[in-house]
């Protein structure tokens, strides 16, 4: 299967067909952009990995895998398979083999292309469209982390940045900013210069190393040429934005199993920052702490009731059936008659309570 998407045209040219198809190693997804270095035009590569057999109850949850400043995606996936055994993985390289982010090879559009691919992979019959993750390292990080801020795509539920913190052209004064253009090392705040508001109900993991000699783990400055904020006040300031109230959790943290890294969690582990000293990269507890925070098929079994599909059958699930009242909503439609109606809200209504 072969899926394109244009600057212009976006993924209105093929909305039949991709409701019709499974995401499968094979499918092609063409998402091509138009910039000042490419006039032209340029497709992005994606590599893509859907694990063996059916997809459990609801799709297939979908890790986005963005890879470091010389990386591409084929590798990531390579990576990635065994850590994520349940996910279909996606992977698009960047162009120069980078993301932009302010003073890097690329001025791509790359924040567009990952809307675009999203939106894309949320039409696919087997995939859950409200289980997109998003796990980015170094400069993937950096494209992670701009996602968190710029992107309002509730389906993306988790953002996971592994070695670098957000960087203070990202956060200035208590708001959270992004390029309104091009980016441009020489301009002020490099071009980061519209405000957004972060959405709620969106978990976030960063891993950091306080011994990394390219991201500084205190803050500052950095040999990738933009100044960091203290990695501990930035995943403070992120939990914030999901509803955090409290004091930042600073110092030296909770160490994990007597090992070499210590955890920040907010919001019952919602909002977590790791602590550790693998210098630019991750170590064993860091990398299976990454695995069970996006964890698998086992956090979205059946569960009667559950519109939201947070595996709890709540207010929230009654307000999202109400909204979908009268469509063909499959997620609120539990008879399957094509019609979210009254039955559905009595069958919803007799597993309220439930926590899956």
């Amino acid at each position: 299967m072969s899926i394109k998407s244009t600057a212009v045209f976006a993924v209105l040219l093929v909305p039949g067909l991709v409701l019709a198809a499974d995401l499968s190693d094979s499918t092609v997804i063409e998402i091509e952009k138009t910039w000042d270095q490419e006039p032209g035009g340029w497709t992005y590569p994606i590599a893509i990995s859907v694990p063996d057999g059916s997809p459990p109850p609801g799709g297939f949850p979908v890790c986005i895998l963005l890879h470091g400043n010389g990386g591409n995606g084929s590798s990531m996936v390579g990576g990635f398979r065994d850590v994520l055994e349940c996910h279909a993985l996606v992977a698009p390289s960047g162009y120069a083999s980078s993301w932009n982010i302010c003073g890097e090879n690329s001025d791509a559009p790359d924040v567009e292309m990952v809307t675009e691919l999203v939106e894309i992979l949320q039409q696919c019959d087997n995939v859950n469209p409200d289980r997109i993750q998003i796990v980015g390292f170094s400069n993937g990080s950096a494209l992670t982390n701009r996602i968190m801020i710029e992107n309002d795509n509730p389906g993306i539920t988790t953002c996971a940045a592994v070695v670098s913190q957000l960087a203070e052209i990202q956060f200035q004064s208590g708001v959270f900013y992004g390029p309104g253009g091009l980016t441009d090392p020489d301009a002020d705040q490099c071009g980061y210069d519209t405000s957004h508001f972060v959405i709620p109900g969106r978990r976030y993991l960063n891993i950091c190393n306080q011994n990394d000699p390219i991201i500084p783990y205190n803050g500052g400055e950095s040999p990738v040429g933009v100044e960091f904020i203290p990695a501990q006040w930035a995943a403070f300031f992120l939990a914030n934005t999901q509803g955090y109230d409290g004091e930042p959790i600073l110092g030296a943290g909770t160490q994990i199993d007597g090992t070499d890294v210590f955890e920040y969690v907010y919001l019952d582990g919602d909002v977590t920052h790791l602590r550790g000293f693998a210098q630019h990269g991750m170590n064993s507890t860091q990398q299976q702490y990454l695995a069970d925070f996006l964890a698998g098929c086992d956090i979205i079994e059946d569960c009667p009731g559950d519109v939201t599909g947070d595996q709890v059958v709540d207010v929230d699930d009654v307000l999202a059936l109400i909204a979908s009242w009268d469509t063909p909503d499959a997620d609120a439609d539990f008879d399957e008659d094509g019609l979210v109606d009254t039955d559905d809200l009595l069958f919803l209504l007799a597993n309220y309570g439930i926590d899956c």
